[in-house]
């Protein structure tokens, strides 16, 4: 483990995903109007697909660097860089303030009852689909009970913070067709009962998974219509997409909260570097937003025309172990590769916006402590650990293979030093460099002996960092980590109406992981 709040691929989706990627962005106010059609599309192309022509009183297109997302479907989002996308097509019942705190979206306001167990959720009337169909109380029961149908529950991320509803477990051992704890009561009335008192479940109904979709074109005959063209209800429409260049929306001007501000959004995803891409772009007038590498910040800082903003963000970036793959499943050889680690040398390389990790969960969530987890670091101590593993001599220790994102030279400096320091306890490494979508499909088929990764919280709550990552059955466990102590402990933590049991859980959790 090795950084907070780093940027750097994000495999979970942020909290209000709307740009809230990582802690630095910049954002420009163009010098003049971005209006023509995106790079390969001609003026003649069909007008009904384009962009809205650009009027000389406001700004009609903005333009947006961004890794190539995966599935656009939102119960399948799990990662950052398709939830930016799917943010802007799709609306969940709840949002989020920039507090973290539950707000109406699709839900015009809600109810819970005196003993915390049922939620009614009262919609906003009116709200039509982009195929111009109304959206019921019955879209979002088939929404919310296809999170829990394969492959959505394994590969999604909402399933495991909706379990407490009522019916789950039995719905997802195949024993009932419905999820008896999600009802429409009438058209614009949606229940959701759970089994115990459950503080996040707004939160987790903020999601983007959770967005309601339109059955009859999900489940379309032609099994590729989502995915070629899929249909929300958000603030922007899907337009058109080309892969490996750019994914065009166009503003709704029926959204139900306003008609947006700008006629459409251009996300362009290159290969490559995309972050220097974008910053490049937003120098030369060419993009409207792009996440800033932080080898950049000064030479952005003081441009004219550039406004560089800077928050928290509830994130962690680390390195990561398949403990299935030797020689990683040995936990001496683990302490070893943490002992041996220069984290201070990586944060001295690349300080701006970062802090030390003392654990895992990450400052501004419940639950957080500065209380230090992780091991100082001792190369000697890490080649004594070796070798009571049996390495040595005869028997060296055998290279490790660490893969990684494209990244920005600042980042490769930083691997740079990483590696060195772990040759110095006798670890040698072997750097493997990818594009995200190789990296993710390593990642999340188990085949990475070693990768580097940020994760961004998905709702506030020290769940979505402890039992989402660490969990044994957890769907996005990428370790194979499993301890039936950790388990119990994080089924108390879940199940307990206590706040102090809850965190004294999470605590000695956080300690035996590390």
């Amino acid at each position: 483990m090795s950084i907070n709040q780093g940027s750097g691929p994000c495999r979970a989706v942020a909290i209000a995903a709307v740009l809230a990627l990582v802690i630095v962005a910049a954002v420009a106010v163009p010098r003049f109007r971005q209006s023509a059609p995106p790079p390969g599309r001609s003026q003649g192309e069909s007008p009904a697909d384009a962009p809205a022509a650009a009027s000389f009183n406001e700004p009609q297109v903005l333009r947006y660097f961004n890794e190539q997302p995966g599935s656009l479907d939102p119960a399948l989002a799990a990662d950052a860089y398709s939830s930016i996308v799917i943010a802007q097509i799709f609306s969940p019942l709840v949002g989020l303030t920039s507090d973290l705190e539950p707000v109406p979206q699709m839900a015009e306001s809600w109810t819970i009852s005196r003993d915390g167990l049922t939620y009614v959720f009262n919609l906003r009337k009116g709200v039509r689909f982009h195929n111009g169909r109304e959206v019921t109380a019955d879209d979002f029961v088939y929404s919310l009970t296809r999170l829990f149908r394969e492959p959505y529950r394994s590969e999604g991320l909402a399933a495991g913070y909706l379990d407490a509803i009522v019916g789950v477990p039995e719905f997802v051992q195949g024993k009932v067709a419905e999820i008896a704890g999600i009802r429409a009561l009438d058209p614009h009335r949606l229940e959701v009962r759970v089994s115990r008192p459950y503080g996040a479940l707004l939160s987790a109904l903020a999601l983007d998974q959770t967005s309601v979709v339109p059955r009859e074109v999900v489940e379309s005959p032609d099994s590729t219509a989502f995915a070629r063209m899929p249909v929300g209800c958000g603030p922007f429409e899907f337009s058109y997409r080309r892969d490996n260049d750019f994914i065009v929306l166009a503003g709704n001007r029926d959204y139900f909260l306003g008609r947006p501000a700008i006629d459409s959004i251009v996300f362009y995803t290159p290969k490559g570097e995309v972050d220097a891409q974008g910053a490049d772009a937003l120098i030369r007038g060419e993009a409207a937003m792009a996440i800033l590498p932080v080898n950049l910040l000064d030479e952005f800082t003081g441009r004219p025309n550039i406004r560089v903003l800077r928050w928290q963000d509830l994130s962690l970036s680390f390195i990561g172990m398949n403990v299935t793959i030797p020689p990683l499943d040995n936990p001496v050889v683990r302490q070893a590769i943490a002992l041996a680690m220069d984290r201070e040398a990586m944060l001295r390389l690349w300080p701006a916006g970062k802090v030390l990790a003392q654990g895992i969960v990450p400052p501004g969530l419940p639950g957080y402590s500065p209380e230090q987890r992780t091991y100082a670091r001792d190369p000697e101590a890490a080649r004594r650990l070796l070798a009571a593993a049996g390495y040595g001599g005869a028997h060296p220790f055998p290279p490790l293979t660490l893969w990684k994102a494209t990244g920005t030279q600042s980042g490769r400096q930083v691997d740079t030093v990483l590696v060195r320091s772990l040759s110095e306890a006798g670890i040698q490494v072997q750097l493997q460099y990818c594009s995200w979508t190789e990296l993710d499909s390593l990642i999340t088929g188990r085949h990475a002996q070693m990768f580097g990764l940020s994760w961004v919280a998905d709702i506030p709550d020290p769940d979505t960092f402890l039992r989402a990552l660490f969990y044994s059955s957890s769907g996005t466990n990428y370790f194979h980590f499993a301890d039936t102590a950790v388990d119990s402990l994080l089924d108390v933590a879940q199940r307990t109406p206590d706040p102090g049991v809850r965190m004294n859980a999470y605590r000695t959790v956080e300690k035996a992981i590390v």
